[in-house]
Parts: C-alpha cells; structure tokens; sequence
C-alpha cells in the first residue's frame, strides 16, 4: 500500500466512524420518544389512527373507515376499546372517532402540535402498521425523515406536509410526529410508480391546523359527513399584472352573498386569512382546507388600496342549467344545443335551441372522441354547483346571415 493512499484511506475510515457513531447516538434519542408514542398508536380496521385527548378522541383517514360506525381498536399498549364514528369528511380523508370509555377513565394520548410551526427539514417519524406487520408482535412500526415540503396540494389533500419518512399501506391514518411527540399531520397518502402500492419515497399528509379546525364540526356532525365549503358566486381568472401573476376576481354574481360582501369584478386577491395566493391552484387548495360554515377574511386590493372583506363558505349544491344537447352524429361532435327549458339559468343567459357552444369560461371545446363528448355533456348538464358564475360563448346562426360569436353570462342556481 502507497504511503499517499494511507492517509485518504485513514480519513475515510474517520468518516465513516463518526458518520455510525452520530447515527447510534441519533437512534439512541429517538427510543424514549418511540416509547412515549407508542401507547396513544390505535391499530384500527387494517390502518392506523392515533388518540389525541385523554378522553379517547381519536383521528384516523376516512378510507380507513370504510363507511363503518362502530370499530373494535387496540392501543399500542395493547388495550383494547370499542370506538364509534363521530363525523366524517370523506372528500378531505379525515375522521374523528370516540373511545368507549369507563366512567373517569383516561387513556395515552398525543397532542396535536402547531403544523404551522414546520419547516422543510424538520425531523419527522410516522407511527403505523404496514403491510400488517404490527400484527407480527402487536406493536407498530416507527420511520425516521423529515419534512421536505410544505402548503402541498396532492389529490383532494390541501395545504397537506411532504415527507420521506417512510409509509405505506397501513400508515394511513397514523400520526406524522415531531421530536416532542406531538401530531403535525395525519398521513394517508404516498407517491408510487408503475403501480405499485408502496411507497417510492415521498408520503402525504393531512396537517394539523386542518384537523383542529374540522374537530369541532366532527364533534357535532353526530356520526355524520361535514362537507367543504366554497365561496359561492365568484368566478376567478390568472393575469399578468405589474409583472406578477395575479389572481383577479373575474365576474360577481348578482344577488350573491359574494355581492353583499362587496366583492366585485378586478378585485385583486391577495390573500385568504392571512395566506398569501400566487395562484389559482392555491386559492383552491386554501379554501379546500375548510369546512362549510366557516368565516375567511379574503384581502383584495382595489384601486390601489387594501380591503378585508368576509367569506363564508358554503356547501357546493349541484344544479341544472336547463339546457340539453344534441347526440353527436358521426364525426360531427360539436356541441350544439337541443332545447332550453323556460325559466332556467340557460333561458335567463339567452342561450337558444341550434347555439354551438365553442367556449366556456376562456377554454376552447376541442373534442377527439365521443367520450369526450359524453363527460361535457354531462358537465354541462349538471356538473355546475349554484352560485357559479360561467362565460360562455357560442356561435350562433341566423338565417341569411353568417354566424355569429356571442358572449353569454350564465349564473347556476
């Protein structure tokens, strides 16, 4: 061996003593902690959940669930308990439940921390029972990451936390926790590939700061769905503004409470309770993130000035528009309409019998293939929630004439 090798080779082995030796210490730390968790871990259905009060409240996914009401469970400590479903929001993947406690009786549990508080980087551990495995010695499983992004949006989960801590089939439902053991997320969620049920190193999860503004819904909800809530009569758009991309309010139905807030049309959104919005994507996921019933206070700016104005959502109600549509004959798919029923949103736009509809809300209708046709058809019939505010333009024929573009203003109620 080379004298100048010796010291690279010296150096290496020094690194990777220290590099074992932080990691021993590293898991060294983490046993106290995997012992403090462990009892509040509910093994529940074939997934997980986790106790958050002394009082048995407990938090779980609602695919976990299965529409089911009432849950033989067992803690990690190895008791076992009766638990029955208090509210559900199959929409957001989350679900509170209710230990059947003695009178007087407490059990372990976690509490849920301040999600807000994370950083991307923050050291994680999820608690669950993949692929079954708890059911090997009764315990659950513990798997050491950390945060790597946060205000994600994936799938129906908002403003959800991005991991690589490991989870996979069995962790849903189970708690995402910190080093001081308290609940930041709920995970249910994870990141495959060529359809594998396993996870390809990133997992999802729901965030506290939801989970603690849903409780007090689930908690009233008598075993029930909550739904989401969304700001009804509003249409939005994204445009360049001063250089930015903005997100504007584009049209304000009339007679709306969005109206009687004072929203109106060129408003600039700047944010949602304090969360700034860059992007429609983000407007949605922020409102996606609460309940029906629940109050924002939407900032906009408006001729150069600053206004707070109150929101308070409601659950999406699906309507008619009124108006059919002709079956496509060949390759002819353009969607023409078939009749308009008096009295109807269609008939109060002035969309007629023999109008092509060509474009809704900015997007051109270019169809490829009857399916296509068959999911508009669908949408337009009845695939709008009231209060929706929709430009459409169609082109019209008139006999003699050429046809015509109009622009038409259709409100769903």
């Amino acid at each position: 061996m080379s004298r100048q090798r010796f010291p690279a080779i010296c150096s290496a082995a020094l690194a990777g003593l220290l590099a074992a030796t932080c990691r021993a210490d590293h898991v060294t730390d983490l046993v106290p902690l995997c012992v403090k968790v462990k009892p509040a871990y509910v093994f529940i259905a074939g997934g997980s959940g986790v106790v958050i009060s002394p009082d048995g409240l407990m938090l779980t996914n609602n695919h976990v669930i299965q529409g089911k009401r009432t849950f033989d469970v067992r803690l990690g400590d190895g008791s076992s308990y009766k638990a029955k479903l208090l509210g559900t929001d199959p929409h957001g993947d989350l679900a509170a439940l209710r230990l059947e406690l003695k009178e007087g009786q407490t059990v372990p549990y976690l509490p849920l921390g301040d999600s807000d508080a994370l950083a991307v980087g923050d050291e994680t551990i999820a608690v669950g029972n993949p692929f079954g495995l708890g059911v090997i010695d009764q315990s659950p499983t513990f798997t050491a990451g950390i945060v790597s992004a946060l205000h994600h949006t994936q799938g129906t989960y908002t403003e959800c936390i991005v991991t690589d801590t490991e989870v996979n089939p069995g962790n849903s439902g189970g708690p995402l926790i910190t080093m001081n053991g308290e609940v930041v997320g709920i995970n249910g969620q994870i990141a495959t590939r060529f359809g594998l049920r396993s996870n390809t190193g990133l997992g999802f999860a729901i965030s506290a700061k939801q989970a603690k503004i849903w409780l007090p819904r689930f908690l009233a909800a008598g075993g029930g769905e909550v739904k989401h809530g969304r700001i009804p009569g509003l249409a939005f758009e994204e445009k360049q503004q001063g250089g930015e991309v903005r997100v504007l309010i584009k049209d304000v139905a009339d007679g709306s409470a969005a109206a009687s807030a004072g929203f109106r049309p060129g408003d600039a959104v700047l944010g949602i309770d304090a969360a700034p919005i860059p992007s429609l994507t983000r407007l949605a996921a922020l409102i996606g993130m609460y309940p029906e019933g629940h109050e924002v206070k939407v900032a906009v700016r408006r001729d150069g000035g600053q206004l707070e104005l109150p929101a308070r959502l409601v659950a999406p109600k699906r309507c008619a528009i009124g108006a059919n549509f002709e079956r496509p004959r060949n390759d002819d798919l353009d969607v023409v309409v078939s009749n308009v029923e008096e009295g109807t949103p269609a008939a109060t736009a002035g969309l007629k019998e023999g109008d092509q509809i060509i474009e809704i809300n900015g997007q051109r209708i270019e169809l490829r293939n009857r399916n296509e046709f068959k999911a508009l058809d669908r949408m337009l019939r009845m695939g709008f929630n009231e209060g929706d505010v929709l430009a459409v333009k169609v082109r019209r024929s008139v006999e003699g004439q050429e046809p015509v573009e109009l622009d038409l203003r259709l409100i769903a109620k």
